[in-house]
Order: C-alpha cells, then sequence, then structure tokens
C-alpha cells in the first residue's frame, strides 16, 4: 500500500545588493547553465524566518549578513508530475519568496549543494530567468512583485 504523500513547504531569498544586483546560484547536480535564486526546504516546526536563517548560514556562510526586507507578494506552487511524485515523499511543494537585502561578507559555496553563484543586474535580470526556464507566467509575477514590495521597475 502506497503511503499518503504530503507538500513540502519551501522558501526562496530573492537576494539584491545595494545597486540592486541579484544574487543566484547553480545547484551542483546542474548540467546546463541554470541558475536560481537562493532556496531551501523547511524542517518539520520550522518557520520562515528560522528557515531563511538557517539556509543562508549553511549555503552563504556565517558571515554572509543580510537583513530580510519583506515577504513577497510572489509565491511558486508545484504540483508536480506523476512520475516525480512516486520518486519523492512529498506530492507538491509550495514556495514561499523573501526580499532579502545583502549587507556584507563573503559568499562561500557548499560544493556538494552549490557549484556557482553570480549578481545579476536588474538590466540583465529577466534575460537570465528565461534562460535558466522560468515559466513566462512566473517571470511576469516576479516583475510585478519587483515594483510593489521593493520599487524596482524591470
Amino acid at each position: 500500500m502506497k503511503k499518503e504523500q504530503w507538500y513540502r513547504a519551501s522558501v526562496w531569498a530573492i537576494i539584491i545588493d545595494a545597486d540592486n544586483n541579484f544574487l543566484l546560484v547553480k545547484l551542483s547536480w546542474e548540467k546546463d547553465d541554470k541558475y536560481d535564486f537562493v532556496k531551501w526546504w523547511m524542517y518539520e516546526l520550522e518557520d520562515y524566518e528560522e528557515t531563511l536563517k538557517r539556509e543562508i548560514f549553511e549555503e552563504l556562510w556565517e558571515n554572509f549578513k543580510y537583513e530580510v526586507i519583506k515577504k513577497s507578494s510572489w509565491f511558486f506552487f508545484y504540483d508536480w508530475e506523476k512520475e516525480l511524485q512516486e520518486r519523492k515523499w512529498f506530492r507538491w511543494q509550495l514556495r514561499q519568496n523573501f526580499w532579502v537585502k545583502y549587507i556584507s561578507g563573503n559568499i562561500i559555496l557548499p560544493l556538494e549543494e552549490l557549484s556557482d553563484y553570480k549578481w545579476v543586474t536588474k538590466e540583465n535580470i529577466i534575460e537570465e530567468l528565461r534562460k535558466s526556464n522560468f515559466p513566462e507566467s512566473e517571470i511576469i509575477k516576479f516583475k510585478e512583485d519587483c515594483k510593489e514590495k521593493i520599487n524596482i521597475i524591470l
């Protein structure tokens, strides 16, 4: 008998610097030139802020100084294809996004999880998201959120 699958909650950190450049990271197992925002799934009994704090520490290192600016109104909902549902322990995933301001510190990646990072200008972020196969519908939501939450027009 197959066990019931639940959803997985996760968090995205849309990290920007003082010049409104966006931090994107590449997963170690990603073979293509695809980048994403910093993201993690939540542990049981963890809230969003605890997840952000834990994962920024684990993935960008302890001297990465930042400030959580705002909770985003843009979020992702993934309803996995049947084949993926059977391979995973969860059926679907909800990802809440947060705007995070980089203050200072070096980025030291855990190479078992992340192989590269780059800062992308606001002029190039949409092109980079398309190159990384973001759905056009999500790019539209991202642009709206940029304007609404942090007053950046893309």
